[in-house]
């Protein structure tokens, strides 16, 4: 096996359409090539575009992106405070911000865990995220969780179903995911770690 002594580099770029690019050369330093231009095994992530290439001789060749059509798995995490907790009823809390335009939060899992201290949250109400706006949750998990008396683990529910109604909306083009409970609880000073699990739905490109 030939082991080769060169740069490697991943290069990136945010400019939307932008590919990598074969040097007229060999060397990199002979003051010819353009910062597009990449040696073999060198990889060019367009992080715009979530789009991966690398360089196989004279040819550009693009790698195929887990869920590429609808954005690559992600990962959002939020701990929540006692405090927050307490009036999370009126006062809901961003996990993701608002993707932009032409894009929508796709959430798939949420995973948490309280973190018990000394006072269980009392006259707790369902707590449940839920995208900005819209009018049905994405996911919630029962008032058992949040009444823990010890540390624990738990999943939420996720369900993109509209129970027979004909208006009813739970993904909105470029708005964020926030979590909150139908009421304040009345007492608990536990805190709450949250992980989400998303992809972003860009309709500006999968059509």
């Amino acid at each position: 096996m030939n082991i080769l002594d060169s740069r490697i580099l991943l290069k990136r770029s945010t400019t939307a359409g932008q590919v990598p690019t074969v040097p007229g050369s060999s060397s990199h330093t002979d003051g010819t090539w353009i910062p597009t231009d990449i040696y073999e095994g060198e990889a060019f992530l367009n992080v715009t575009d979530a789009r991966l290439f690398t360089r196989a001789g004279s040819t550009i060749k693009e790698i195929g992106l887990q869920n590429s059509l609808v954005g690559t798995l992600q990962y959002a995490t939020r701990t929540l405070t006692s405090a927050e907790i307490l009036a999370l009823g009126t006062t809901p809390i961003t996990l993701i911000a608002a993707p932009g335009a032409g894009k929508a939060i796709f959430v798939k899992n949420v995973y948490s865990r309280i973190n018990f201290n000394t006072i269980a949250y009392a006259t707790v109400g369902t707590m449940f995220i839920k995208i900005n706006g819209a009018s049905d949750g994405i996911a919630s998990i029962t008032q058992q969780f949040l009444s823990s008396t010890v540390t624990r683990f738990g999943t939420f529910t996720v369900a993109y179903d509209f129970a027979f109604n004909s208006s009813n909306t739970n993904i909105l083009e470029n708005a964020s995911l926030r979590i909150n409970t139908s009421a304040n609880p009345t007492a608990g000073n536990s805190t709450i770690d949250l992980l989400v699990e998303y992809q972003i739905l860009d309709f500006n490109t999968i059509f």
